[in-house]
């Protein structure tokens, strides 16, 4: 029965860290021409993760996007 309290309060754990880190928001942003920061705005779970991954597109160049403090 110790064994199964243990297992159930670790997968409850894991749950927990899994879904704050989806609801998580920052701020993102590009480096534009001349080195200028273009801000984006802020972006929330699975957008924050889409826009870090696939990067912003201003219909020209595709952007490198940092979100974020320490970006």
């Amino acid at each position: 029965m110790k064994t199964g309290k243990k297992l159930l309060i670790a997968l409850f754990g894991i749950f927990l860290i899994v879904s704050c880190k989806k609801n998580q928001c920052a701020e993102c942003h590009y480096d534009g021409a001349n080195g200028a920061e273009v801000e984006l705005g802020e972006y929330c779970g699975d957008d924050l993760e889409n826009i870090e991954a696939d990067g912003y597109s201003d219909g020209t160049t595709m952007y490198e996007v940092h979100c974020g403090e320490g970006h």
